[in-house]
């Protein structure tokens, strides 16, 4: 389970342009479900996010995986933590055009000591399954939006995370892309994943287990 407790973050404290992007959110996530944080653009949903999967550290407040306070610990040890047990699907995609969509599914393999070769036949079958195989070889540039983010989907997934924190999936794609990640989601929840996503999309909200709705950085 996720735990956030009295979870503040404010930007340039201090200065002119101090800003409160979130303010004394508490809130539990618990496991095999998916969750979504929704509001209006601004309302601190994306940087909640970005905090709970330790990309961003809270201002003040206390994240707990299973009980356990992470905030505490080295930057080194939440980068491992990451890298073992979360998958991440960003709002913008963030693949490297200089590669192929194959090539990128694998780039999360090189951040840790195994062979990116033993995974090449899971991305394949990956990248099939949500009707992309015949992409595999082409640039990211030759890939449609709502393909390039199938490919990332591939990309988060790829060793099995525990965690999947998805910032937006489904508002640059087409509505094919977007039932493909529907079920996508689903099936992930099934297999006993933990899904956490930022959303406005209406459809994500109504398979959700759970709503967080937020409004000017508190919750709703």
């Amino acid at each position: 389970m996720i735990e956030a407790r009295n979870i503040t973050k404010i930007y340039n404290r201090g200065k002119f342009n101090e800003t409160a992007a979130v303010v004394d959110i508490s809130l539990k996530i618990k496991d095999k479900t998916i969750v979504a944080l929704t509001g209006p653009s601004g309302c601190g949903k994306t940087t909640m996010l970005s905090m709970l999967s330790l990309i961003l550290t809270p201002s003040s407040g206390e994240i707990l995986y299973d009980g356990d306070g992470v905030l505490r610990a080295s930057d080194f040890w939440k980068t491992v933590f990451r890298r073992n047990n979360f998958g991440f699907v960003f709002q913008h995609i963030n693949l490297l055009p200089q590669y192929t969509a194959l090539e990128n599914v694998l780039l999360p393999i090189y951040a840790s000591d195994e062979d990116p070769a033993q995974y090449k036949e899971r991305a394949t079958m990956m990248l099939d399954e949500l009707g992309i195989a015949d992409r595999a070889g082409h640039l990211v540039e030759q890939l449609s939006g709502g393909e390039q983010q199938r490919v990332a989907f591939v990309r988060a997934l790829i060793k099995n995370p525990r965690y999947i924190f998805a910032d937006e999936p489904t508002v640059f794609v087409d509505e094919e892309t977007s039932k493909i990640i529907y079920r996508t989601l689903t099936r992930l929840r099934d297999e006993g994943r933990t899904v956490v996503i930022s959303t406005h999309d209406v459809e994500l909200m109504k398979l959700s287990d759970d709503t967080f709705r937020m409004c000017k950085g508190r919750r709703a």
